[in-house]
């Protein structure tokens, strides 16, 4: 478990600011300070962390808050946070209005901008770097990026992020991210270095101009021969990032599949999308009956049931199980700003609110894990001296990426791959009979 460490960034930078320890300003600057790479990151335990650091979210005043006091609305309005860290806060001047430090007790005015200067820790990442593929002279940057490293600043993410890590590193400046790649993804990464050559690719993107190849590692005995999955894909639940087969109200998506190799009960798999969906070569493996095998989301009999989504199957309807519908409601009720039991667009789908909720039961436990590990012990979790969080503990070598690899990628007149991922080596192989190659109908 990593400790906190005094550098530039936990008690002096904080977005083009210079704050001391008591987070009241000092000095400004008209833009932020170039960072380095070594007053950001470091690496223990086998993992990149970040120095945690202040982050400044600053708003004007919500009309509901006009006339409380500055205690009264971050209190009762941001509720993660105890009201003794609030009064803590204000007093140290890392809440403030306007700029200027104040009470607990001063009110806020109607246009009044509220600043929260709040102490960041961001989760590891993996050590292995980001490994410049190619640079073409009209601003292309191709990148093969390591699973658990998202690509752009998302939630508790910032400078561990390909991004970022592209900028403080390597010394880019201007970066234009083309193709998606989840954050347990591995491979290859389109980056603009320009607006125009990232235009230009992700027309060939939208105009399926560009081909696109993966490789997995999956549960079973995979079949012989092409597999075509052809099953429409629906966002279920945005905020979850979880997505289903939905034959009815699902986008039209297809992605074919040929073994490569099989092995000790699990089997490499080719994939080629030829739809860009969420999760669509994750969601299309469930349905085949052939889930990623180290996938969190969709290898889950937790979430998904015995049946974990093969052939569309859904967890127990909430119409065959009363309490759990019941449950769902009652939750929703008690934990309003949770998403328990909705579903995006058709909310009337009890088979999918059961699915939401069980996924929502599943990451809470998880929580609830992390916080009875951070308390073993006589003394309880270890906490920020600063901020008074618990420190949560390190990810598990096998929490920081899943079995698939964006392998290839062909425009018009391109192509660029990466090396094939430690866990299909073997592939190597065989993947020169599968491959796509112009000219040809399918690969």
């Amino acid at each position: 478990m990593a400790r906190g460490k005094k550098h530039k960034l936990s008690e002096s930078y904080v977005g083009g600011n210079m704050v001391n320890e008591h987070g009241s300003k000092n000095a400004k600057t008209q833009e932020p300070a170039k960072l380095e790479a070594k007053d950001v990151y470091y690496e223990e335990d086998g993992l990149q962390r970040v120095y945690p650091y202040y982050h400044r979210f600053a708003t004007h005043a919500k009309g509901r808050w006009v006339g409380r006091t500055i205690f009264d609305v971050f209190s009762k309005e941001f509720r993660d946070r105890t009201k003794e860290y609030y009064e803590a806060s204000i007093e140290k001047g890392i809440i403030e209005l306007n700029a200027q430090k104040v009470t607990k007790d001063t009110v806020v005015r109607n246009g009044d901008l509220v600043t929260h200067f709040i102490h960041r820790h961001e989760p590891p990442v993996t050590t292995e770097p980001l490994r410049i593929v190619r640079e073409t002279e009209d601003g292309l940057l191709v990148v093969d990026k390591p699973g658990s490293i998202p690509v752009h600043p998302t939630g508790r993410y910032n400078y561990n992020t390909v991004t970022n890590i592209l900028q403080i590193k390597h010394g880019y400046a201007s970066l234009y991210p083309i193709n998606r790649l989840d954050r347990l993804t591995s491979g290859l990464l389109l980056v603009g270095l320009n607006p125009a050559v990232a235009h230009r690719v992700e027309r060939q993107l939208v105009e399926h101009k560009v081909q696109k190849e993966y490789v997995c590692k999956v549960k079973g005995e995979f079949p012989e021969g092409k597999v075509v999955c052809s099953q429409p894909i629906r966002v279920i639940a945005h905020k979850l990032a979880l997505n289903c087969v939905d034959p009815k109200e699902g986008k039209p998506s297809e992605t074919e599949f040929e073994k490569l190799f099989s092995e000790d009960g699990y089997s490499v798999v080719y994939c080629r999308p030829k739809t860009g969906r969420t999760h669509q070569i994750r969601v299309h493996l469930q349905f085949l009956g052939f889930p990623i095998a180290n996938d969190p989301l969709y290898n889950n009999v937790e979430v998904w049931g015995d049946d974990m989504g093969k052939s569309g199957a859904l967890p127990q309807t909430a119409s065959d199980n009363k309490g759990e519908k019941e449950e769902a409601e009652e939750q929703a009720i008690e934990r309003p700003q949770k998403m328990v039991g909705k579903c995006d667009g058709d909310q009337k789908n009890d088979a999918w609110k059961v699915l939401v909720k069980r996924m929502e039961n599943w990451k809470d436990r998880q929580d609830m894990m992390e916080h009875i590990n951070d308390c073993v012990g006589e003394k309880g979790p270890d906490k920020c001296d600063k901020c008074s969080n618990p420190m949560l503990p390190d990810p598990k070598p096998d929490e920081l990426s899943i079995w698939l690899h964006a392998w290839r990628y062909s425009g018009t007149d391109w192509t660029y791959e990466t090396p094939l991922p430690e866990w299909a080596a073997k592939a190597a192989d065989h993947i020169e009979r599968v491959k796509y190659c112009p000219g040809k109908e399918s690969a």
